[in-house]
């Protein structure tokens, strides 16, 4: 009977976290009861479903000597709702959490930085132009190919490396949408990593396919308003310090959608958000040639 009641919180009970408030050891006649060196231990928990006020409750199991439960331990439970005092750790959630962390610190050591680019690599911003990914074991193994934009001002180039990602991280890993931190070997450019511990910098370009569209559309374009649909950094900058970013956009008189890079100064960075409309100039001989009038969206601002 206790067998099918354990089977059934575990199948069918509700899932919380719960943290141990007390642990005692189970004893029979003053004796600790042990198996295999493992002893079982008596213990009170706080339990905090997802919805519903936190309750106590008491469950006993057998824990390894070198890995007892302390309180102020967490741990996944399962508990009946209709009787909170039956209570069973949730043993294959925990499995299943401690393998996706062996799978994340197995990836974290496959993709760590070679210790020389660490040390000297020229640090930059990297865009992922392609990516092929082939699952090996529990990583995915990424070739990948980065445009690589490098602080110290080189001219962009492409490059390609392999990095071992756990499955979540390879899913984020999309051409033409995903920025990366990279570093690159001094001596041979072409050699670089990926870093995942580390904040991408952002990149001053001079650039003329970059620079020179919104310009042309600033000096020479007639005006309109644009919505913004959606907004994402790309890690450059202009020689004067505006950064640029990857903005859907809608063209509000004609209804036309597309997507530009364009300068937003830091002082303007607080109106650039979603669903926000803004006067912009577009040049009528090439309508995907658009940018934002900052200073008339500044001007027309409230105080």
């Amino acid at each position: 009977m206790f067998g099918s009641k354990k089977k059934h919180i575990l199948a069918e009970g509700a899932q919380a976290l719960a943290v141990v408030t007390k642990v005692d050891y189970a004893k029979v006649a003053g004796m600790t009861i042990a198996q295999n060196y493992n002893y079982k231990l008596d213990l009170t928990l706080m339990v905090r479903p997802d919805q519903g006020a936190p309750f106590e409750a008491h469950t006993s199991d057998y824990f390894s000597q070198f890995a007892q439960p302390s309180i102020g331990a967490q741990f996944w439970v399962r508990y009946d709702p209709d009787d909170q005092s039956r209570v069973e750790i949730d043993q294959a959630r925990i499995a299943a959490d401690n393998a996706q962390v062996q799978t994340q610190v197995a990836a974290a050591a496959a993709s760590a930085v070679p210790a020389d680019l660490a040390a000297g690599g020229i640090l930059g911003r990297g865009a992922i132009v392609d990516v092929q990914k082939t699952p090996v074991d529990q990583l995915v193994d990424c070739a990948v190919t980065v445009g690589v934009r490098l602080v110290d001002g080189t001219e962009p180039y492409r490059a390609s490396c392999h990095i071992p990602l756990t499955p979540d991280q390879a899913e984020m890993i999309v051409p033409g949408g995903t920025y990366v931190t990279v570093r690159a070997d001094p001596r041979d450019h072409s050699r670089i990593a990926i870093s995942l511990t580390e904040e991408t910098p952002v990149v001053t370009t001079d650039d003329p396919r970059v620079i020179e569209p919104p310009a042309r559309a600033l000096r020479d374009g007639l005006p309109c308003r644009i919505k913004v649909l959606l907004h994402a950094r790309t890690w450059l900058q202009s020689p004067g310090g505006d950064e640029f970013y990857a903005i859907k956009l809608q063209v509000e008189s004609d209804g036309s959608t597309f997507q530009a890079n364009l300068p937003v100064p830091a002082d303007a960075l607080a109106m650039l958000e979603n669903g926000a409309s803004l006067p912009a100039k577009r040049l009528a001989s090439e309508p995907d040639v658009i940018a934002i009038d900052w200073a008339a969206a500044l001007a027309g601002a409230p105080a």
